[in-house]
């Protein structure tokens, strides 16, 4: 059995009216059209759904029967197109993105209000997660699009590039280098370092040592989280390198970000997304907010 929607169509129409004449015009067809989709419609179900008389149209018992889920189909019908209408107009839809914690409540949350108040109908869930973990986030499905650094994707996650993010000494306010707008890593050889356990500090000494092998970092501390080595720095307990997103932290922790050179480090990030699958409406209109947010904060960055 093969019917067609423009068959249920008629039919309800047809019914309602209780005239060919008027349903074709509603239905802008003509009506041989209509008395035709109806006939195929009765053909396909082996039913007559109308009693025909020169004067009159009106429905059989069947089609008294089968005309409430004819109507019930097409208002789901309905439903469903406004429905996709919605979601391709960003009128609603949800959509759940995972970063890392330090970059989620900084620079992304200010994507997110710029894109909430863009699509204030739209839902939108920000996970923040560890660095290593955005990848696996975007593969079990946990978030649609991801947002970190370079990580191995596998063959079932892509990324594409999204902006570098220049790495900064971090200081105490009352450190001897806090009132430098530059600073070269030979006049940090006899400095304490806070380092975090994590990707950044791993890349930071992995770059210093292609550089020069002669430079290293005196570890005074290690702790596990971004913002703690950042409260640690504020008490004087030694310097740090972290991207230059975190500045916003500066008034938190009464520290100071300082420009490095020889060399400058720069830290590249991606988008992340499920390989093969369609991004939604509302993933699409949200990786484009990013990547104009990433230009603009790639080239503020790079001027500071």
């Amino acid at each position: 059995m093969s019917i067609t929607l423009r068959q249920m169509r008629a039919f309800s129409v047809v019914a309602r009216t209780a005239s060919f004449t008027i349903a074709a015009r509603q239905l802008n067809l003509t009506q041989s059209a209509v008395s035709m989709l109806v006939q195929q419609l009765e053909d396909t179900m082996g039913l007559k759904l109308f009693d025909r008389t020169r004067n009159a149209i009106t429905l059989t018992e069947a089609g008294r029967q089968l005309l409430p889920l004819a109507r019930r189909m097409l208002d789901d019908l309905r439903q469903l197109e406004e429905g996709a209408s919605d979601l391709r107009t960003l009128r609603s839809g949800m959509l759940r993105v995972v970063a890392p914690q330090l970059m989620a409540c900084t620079w992304v949350a200010g994507v997110v209000g710029r894109f909430e108040k863009a699509h204030p109908t739209v839902g939108l869930r920000l996970v923040d997660a560890t660095a290593d973990d955005i990848v696996g986030s975007v593969r079990r499905g946990d978030a649609e699009l991801g947002i970190g650094p370079e990580r191995p994707t596998g063959d079932d996650v892509t990324r594409s590039f999204l902006m570098n993010v220049p790495m900064r000494l971090v200081c105490a306010a009352s450190h001897p280098l806090a009132e430098r707008q530059t600073v070269s890593w030979q006049e940090l050889r006899n400095e304490r370092w806070v380092v975090y356990s994590g990707d950044f500090s791993r890349y930071v000494e992995q770059r210093l040592h292609e550089h020069d092998a002669s430079l290293s970092m005196q570890t005074a501390t290690e702790v596990g989280y971004l913002t703690t080595a950042l409260a640690l720095v504020g008490t004087g307990m030694g310097v740090a390198t972290v991207p230059d997103y975190a500045r916003g932290f500066a008034g938190n922790f009464g520290i100071r970000f300082i420009a490095l050179r020889a060399p400058a480090l720069n830290r590249e990030f991606f988008v992340y997304q499920r390989r093969g699958l369609a991004l939604s409406p509302a993933a699409e209109a949200f990786a484009q907010m990013l990547r104009r947010a990433g230009t603009r904060r790639g080239a503020a960055a790079q001027a500071a």
